[in-house]
Order: structure tokens, then C-alpha cells, then sequence
């Protein structure tokens, strides 16, 4: 039973070329878009932990000028 015409061996690496080519644009894809989540969820952690700072200082009475004083005279005695 005849199977079809035999790809030459430049025939064959081109095909692989291009799958390879395909591959890595997909990866590549890929990669960008774990990305683009690595910046998201970062950003959203940070939010949160802002968030978490802003609630103890406001459970404690504390402004962000006394924090800004805190600071500053730690940053002065170090």
C-alpha cells in the first residue's frame, strides 16, 4: 500500500524548524502571560498589605504624620 511521497531530509528539517518555531512562540505567549499575573498578584499584595497597615494604624489612633515623625527620628538617632 503506497504511503505518499517521501519528504526529502531538507523537507523534514524545515517542518521541524517551523514546529520549533511554533513552539516558542507559544511558550513565549505563555510566558508573558504568567508574567502580566506575576505583576498582578504582586501589585494586589501590596494593596493588601497597605491595607492591613492602614487598619493597625487606625486600631492604634495613629496619623501618618506620627508615622512620618516616627521615622524621621529613627532615621536621625541611626
Amino acid at each position: 500500500m503506497p504511503r505518499g511521497v517521501r519528504k526529502s531530509p531538507t523537507e523534514k528539517l524545515q517542518q521541524q524548524l517551523l514546529n520549533t518555531k511554533v513552539e516558542i512562540a507559544t511558550h513565549k505567549s505563555a510566558i508573558k502571560t504568567l508574567e502580566e499575573k506575576e505583576k498582578q498578584l504582586l501589585d494586589e499584595l501590596k494593596m493588601e498589605e497597605l491595607k492591613e497597615l492602614s487598619d493597625v494604624l487606625k486600631e492604634n489612633n495613629i496619623s501618618i504624620t506620627d508615622i512620618k515623625d516616627i521615622i524621621a527620628e529613627k532615621t536621625k538617632t541611626v
